[in-house]
């Protein structure tokens, strides 16, 4: 079945503001098994319908057009976002397929999702059906009450559902504030729970070693890495997770000394002491 050719009304501009950033580069055209077919088909689902698809889904192709078709047509519908709301307790959990370029740091860290160097960061939890409620209200009614990640237990859970349910009945309810990183050089990727994620991509993995080899075989069309570097190098994710982490503690360029094994050993020794230095832009260890 043919790709999605068009350009999909995705989450526009303002929908990314709380719950999901591009890192470096992300387009529809990455989401695994998604066709002009399915995207038609999602646009006719009914509320009712909609809010069952959210239970079932089970691939992030599926999570991706549920919130497209709500996001075109349910931005209005006060009976669809209450019905959103009775999710935000649901914590049924499915390990989400075709999760290419997706990045969800918990997921990253539990080994679920293969991080790939750039894509889509979500900071709800998608593998969980409130996280999915939660994106979704996010996405429609432009609030943040906070997030739904891997960790969060039934209390949790409750608490955030009952701002929902204030915020839809009309009282005031304060928002999610966000942790600030002065001066960041890419702010995708500052909080500790990235920077955990991004030690743990670098370790050596099979999953990565064969998506290394099909990119340099569809790309360059060689069988292996070169000796001499080029552009080929963009092909192993890891490329992009090193110089990240030289970034986010102060390095103006990789020190090859500190390969994966080093950066294990000093997440942990270290990672109660970092504190960022709102001044320079990276973190430190504190004494």
């Amino acid at each position: 079945m043919k790709k999605v050719m068009i350009l999909i009304s995705i989450l526009v501009n303002f929908h990314f503001m709380y719950s999901q950033k591009v890192l470096m580069s992300w387009g529809q055209q990455n989401i695994e098994g998604i066709t002009k077919e399915k995207y038609d088909d999602a646009q006719t689902l009914t509320s009712d319908q909609l809010l069952e698809k959210n239970l079932n889904d089970t691939t992030w192709c599926d999570v991706f057009l549920t919130l497209n078709a709500s996001v075109n047509h349910q931005s209005k519908n006060q009976e669809y976002l209450k019905g959103l709301v009775n999710q935000i307790t649901n914590s049924k959990t499915t390990n989400l397929r075709g999760t290419s370029k997706l990045i969800i740091w918990d997921r990253i860290i539990s080994n679920d999702i293969l991080f790939e160097g750039k894509g889509l960061v979500v900071e709800n939890d998608l593998f969980v059906v409130a996280g999915r409620a939660n994106q979704l209200l996010q996405n429609l009614t432009l609030k943040n009450f906070g997030y739904v990640n891997k960790s969060s237990t039934e209390k949790d859970l409750v608490k955030l559902k009952n701002k929902w349910i204030d915020f839809l009945s009309g009282k005031s309810v304060d928002e999610y504030k966000t942790v600030e990183y002065k001066n960041a050089k890419i702010p995708e990727i500052n909080s500790l729970k990235a920077v955990e994620a991004l030690i743990i991509s670098i370790q050596d993995n099979q999953d990565k070693k064969e998506l290394t080899k099909k990119c340099l075989k569809k790309i360059y069309k060689l069988d292996e890495m070169p000796k001499e570097k080029g552009p080929e190098i963009f092909c192993d994710p890891n490329t992009h997770s090193f110089a990240y982490l030289s970034m986010l503690f102060g390095d103006k360029k990789r020190d090859e000394t500190k390969d994966a094994k080093w950066w294990k050993d000093f997440w942990a020794t270290n990672h109660n002491k970092f504190v960022w230095n709102d001044e320079k832009g990276f973190y430190e260890i504190k004494n």
